[in-house]
């Protein structure tokens, strides 16, 4: 058997604790991203369901409004028919009045 000599172990450990602690280090940096990017990730989250939550309320607003707006061409539109028909009935009586 091969006789250990103990500065071939003191390096052996030492080489493994570097590597050990780079190891160490890039999890910590690895975690730490992580951490970040879910942060990052429930922030935006909060951020689209707010814009969602004003756009559904835009859209509301526009809906009633165009609502109001269909009623009231609606009306205007029945007020127009009956003018024209009134327009035209008058139109034919005087048109008959003036042949007899």
């Amino acid at each position: 058997m091969n006789p250990v000599v103990p500065q071939a172990v003191s390096t052996s450990l030492l080489q493994y604790g570097v590597v050990g602690l780079i190891a160490l280090l890039l999890g910590y940096f690895a975690w730490t991203q992580y951490k970040r990017l879910v942060e990052k990730n429930d922030k935006l989250e909060e951020k689209v369901d707010k814009l969602q939550q004003e756009m559904m309320e835009i859209l509301v607003e526009e809906r009633d409004r165009m609502s109001k707006l269909i009623t009231d061409n609606t009306t205007a539109l029945q007020e127009l028919q009956k003018t024209i028909v009134t327009y035209i009935v008058s139109s034919n009586r005087n048109n008959q009045n003036n042949s007899l």
